[in-house]
């Protein structure tokens, strides 16, 4: 099924993708963020990935909270996320949503190359066009 227009008012989608040069990331949309077509396209394949990375994929290194500490949802699922070698990106500019922030980097990244099989395919075309490994903030082209 597709995320549509409404959906992504609606809710606060975490979505997974990879850089030029095999660095995992995660956005946040928080409701108002650009959600890239091959997003939108499969809720199925959206829900894959957030499922692996949320429940299956193991802690590999020390996660760097870029944002001040707080006791919510948000740094909870950054730290967690970074420690599994996974750049973190969230909306925190809701006046400019094309714009996400960095939140939380991996001391150690993973890359695509060493994900299980089914998991690369999924991010096969899930590709972001730029080096998340160096940037701040990227914007990212709204699927509607």
């Amino acid at each position: 099924m597709r995320i549509s227009d409404i959906d992504l008012q609606c809710e606060d989608i975490m979505w997974f993708a990879v850089d030029t040069n095999g660095n995992i990331f995660e956005c946040t949309s928080a409701g108002c963020g650009n959600v890239p077509e091959y997003v939108c396209k499969s809720r199925e394949e959206t829900d894959m990935l957030l499922e692996y990375f949320t429940n299956t994929a193991p802690k590999i290194t020390e996660a760097k909270l870029l944002i001040p500490t707080s006791e919510n949802d948000l740094t909870k699922d950054a730290i967690d996320l970074a420690s599994k070698g996974i750049y973190c990106y969230d909306i925190t500019d809701y006046d400019n949503d094309e714009i996400y922030n960095c939140i939380a980097i991996p001391v150690e990244p993973i890359n695509v190359s060493v994900l299980p099989d089914e998991i690369k395919q999924l991010l096969s075309d899930h590709v972001y066009n730029g080096d998340v490994s160096t940037e701040a903030s990227i914007s990212v082209e709204h699927a509607y």
